[in-house]
């Protein structure tokens, strides 16, 4: 618990140090500069592809999802996440030493909830792999799921763009099939302007 704790302090002063530093307060994201696309890829277990995404096309990959079928004592464990590359964040949960990696879990948005440098107690900006759901095969064949996905509805996940050494919020969605154990990314978005937040889910 103490290492965890940790963690959590020294994150939480780091979030509230960038939101500090913000030049600038906005009261509501700008309409009419939201880059916004539809995308539709799926990543499904077995499959040696995924996705790669260059939200802001020009040319360098911001967004690696991956899948990982870990085994231990309890069972076969199915992991479905993302992992931001280069200085490109992910809104998650605290990293947690029982999963593998210690990976933590992507936090799912509110439709049109705010998304900006702010964070709900136990959240963190990560640059590290985290799960978008979990499916756990436990050693008497029982099979259960975690994570955001895990009830197969179409989930909104924050981002943090970095993009010629500015942050841009942004959000991806998301969709989980368990018959075809898939994850769909079905649109995503980015506010143009720099440090300006925007509105999960919102398009223009």
């Amino acid at each position: 618990m103490i290492k965890l704790r940790t963690i959590h302090s020294f994150f939480i002063c780091i979030s509230l140090l960038a939101c500090e530093n913000n030049e600038e307060t906005y009261s509501s994201p700008i309409a009419d500069n939201i880059h916004y696309k539809v995308d539709g890829r799926s990543v499904c277990s077995g499959s040696p592809e995924q996705i790669e995404l260059d939200i802001d096309n020009d040319g360098n990959l911001d967004y690696l999802t991956f899948t990982v079928l870990h085994a231990d004592q309890d069972g076969d464990h199915l992991y479905f996440g993302i992992k931001p590359i280069a200085n490109n964040m992910i809104k998650s949960s605290l990293p947690n030493e029982n999963y593998y990696l210690d990976m933590g879990f992507i936090q799912s948005e509110e439709y049109l909830d705010l998304i900006n440098c702010e964070l709900k107690n136990d959240q963190i900006w990560t640059s590290g792999r985290n799960t978008l759901v979990l499916r756990h095969t436990e050693s008497e064949c029982s099979i259960w799921y975690e994570g955001s996905l895990q009830y197969e509805t179409e989930e909104i996940v924050a981002i943090k763009l970095s993009k010629l050494e500015a942050t841009h919020y942004g959000w991806l969605r998301f969709k989980f099939d368990k018959e075809s154990e898939c994850v769909t990314l079905i649109d995503y978005a980015y506010n143009l302007d720099p440090e300006a937040p925007i509105k999960a889910g919102q398009k223009d």
